[in-house]
Parts: structure tokens; sequence; C-alpha cells
């Protein structure tokens, strides 16, 4: 038996109970959408989030501020482990194709948390340039096999 996919108002309340001072700013009960503004700091700097939802869909999650870095000429590219568009790029925070989330989570207590994690892997990377955080590069072998291979 499966656990049943979570309402729009059951996201919220369970925003509200762990991250209170993340803002419900949109709620659209129609849409079965909602979207959270808030602000975090993983480890060394502050970040504005944005995060959307719609039932249905997967949660999306911004940084509206500071504006990421980017390292061009980076092997790991300009900015590793975002989807486009360049200009206002979404954080790849699980994969998709694994169902490493689904609807019967709550986004408190995953996406929120995996923000927070690659947002100190992002300032891991801005140190030493490279992703630590792991997730899939297409490009690029896994680290583990790269490392093997010195």
């Amino acid at each position: 038996m499966t656990a049943p996919i979570l309402s729009i108002d059951a996201q919220v309340a369970g925003m509200k109970a762990t991250w209170p001072h993340f803002a419900a700013r949109r709620i659209d009960r129609r849409a079965q959408s909602a979207r959270w503004v808030g602000s975090v700091r993983p480890q060394y700097a502050s970040y504005f989030l944005e995060i959307r939802y719609q039932l249905g869909s997967f949660p999306e999650v911004r940084v509206l501020a500071p504006q990421l870095v980017r390292l061009p000429g980076n092997v790991e590219g300009q900015l590793p482990h975002v989807y486009p568009p360049a200009e206002d790029p979404t954080l790849c925070l699980f994969d998709p194709r694994e169902q490493e989330w689904t609807a019967t989570m709550t986004i408190a207590s995953t996406i929120v948390p995996w923000a927070l994690d690659w947002l100190a892997c992002y300032e891991l990377w801005l140190m030493t340039g490279r992703w630590t955080g792991g997730g899939r590069h297409p490009e690029l072998p896994p680290v583990e096999a790269t490392e093997m291979t010195r």
C-alpha cells in the first residue's frame, strides 16, 4: 500500500510548522499550487529562496538573492547541478528518474533540507571548483571513479 499524495494544504501546513520564516506568498487551491519565499543560511552566506510547487509536478527551488556565481571554464560547468534557463536556474536537488522525491513526501522535510545541502555544496564548489554533492554529471565520470584512477 502506498502513502497518499499530500494536498497543497498539507504541504503549506508542513512548511508553516517546520519552516515558519518561509512565507506562503501565493496559494491557489483551485490550481493546487503554492509558492514560498524565505531565507536560509547553510554555511557562510544567507540565501533568499523561492519554492514553487504544483500538485502533479515537482517542487522547484530558485535562489532569488544573492545571484549565484558562475565559474567560466570550470570542468563541471559554469554552475553545476541546475536546470535551465541559465538566467533563472532551478536547483537540481533530486533525480526525478529515480523517484527520489514523490508527492507523498513533505516539502518541509525533503526539499528545504536538500536545498540547504545544495547550497553548502555550492559554497564549497566556489572555494574548490569541485562539486561534492553527488548526483549525475552526464558528461563526466563519477567523482569516485575519477579518484580511483589517479
